[in-house]
């Protein structure tokens, strides 16, 4: 990789900060930029970028969200090093239905499927978009009534069974070297409502070996979280991939994986 700045685009919440943190460290002058949403505003998050790198001395460019619309527009920003494999390989992993396929074709373990509510017996169930994320993207319904107005907003959902226990996460890199990188860490269930931010490592040596087989049957390079929930009696299941850095990145860093330096320093694309 050439010297220069490193833009780190559409930072929003912590993870955008845990990168360009993690690249300060190295000594690397990092750049960053809000602005438009990738997903929201193509047009206006592409404006925004090239101003930035016309201004020239820009070494590489990461996206912390919705990495598949930069991936498309990298022949526009020739000698900057834009780390991300096709969008077409980042949309197979980023889209629930497509990775549950993916892990399903591959033979791993995931919580049942339902196709009408007449299947459900017991709830609460989950209800995912094939796209979105966070909060925007999974639900819990409780009752047949809320699964049905649900339905009534997405044309093609995920709907699976509700796992008692916990979510075990792996951020991992694979390179086109050849290798592979990967960390685990546990969820650490909030008591009331909300997202949990408290993480513990975990050491997941069969996880990371799925995780890369899912990578390697795609042959995908570059960056990808995987969430995986493991029920109170110990059987671990697939919920979904996110090829992009994840909200637990911090936890990986302090176990020791360097995912971001790595990332810049591994991929020849």
């Amino acid at each position: 990789m050439k010297e220069g700045r490193i833009i780190v685009i559409n930072p929003c919440g912590k993870t955008g900060e845990v990168v360009a943190d993690s690249l300060r460290r190295h000594g690397l002058d990092v750049t960053l930029l809000t602005g438009p949403s990738a997903r929201k505003d193509e047009p206006g998050f592409l404006r925004e970028l090239h101003k930035e790198a016309d201004k020239g001395d820009v070494a590489a460019i990461i996206p912390i969200f919705f990495p598949e619309v930069l991936s498309a527009h990298k022949n526009e920003f020739p000698g900057i090093l834009i780390p991300l494999d096709s969008p077409e390989k980042i949309k197979l992993l980023d889209n629930k239905s497509s990775a549950c396929a993916l892990a399903a074709e591959l033979g791993i373990p995931q919580p049942r499927f339902f196709t009408s509510p007449d299947e459900i017996e017991t709830y609460p169930v989950v209800f995912k978009r094939p796209l979105g994320q966070g909060g925007d993207s999974v639900y819990f319904p409780k009752n047949r009534r809320a699964l049905e107005n649900l339905l009534k907003t997405e044309s093609h959902p995920v709907v699976q069974e509700y796992i008692e226990g916990e979510n075990v996460c792996v951020d991992t890199l694979r390179c086109p070297d050849g290798g592979f990188y990967a960390a685990a860490y546990r969820v650490l269930e909030p008591k009331g409502k909300g997202v949990s931010t408290l993480r513990a490592p975990a050491d997941e040596p069969e996880l990371s070996a799925i995780c890369g087989k899912m990578l390697e049957h795609i042959d995908y390079h570059g960056i990808c979280g995987f969430d995986f929930r493991r029920s109170i009696t110990g059987e671990t299941y697939f919920l979904e991939a996110n090829p992009r850095f994840s909200g637990g990145l911090e936890t990986t860093l302090a176990s020791g994986l360097d995912l971001p330096w790595l990332l810049l320093h591994t991929q020849r694309f």
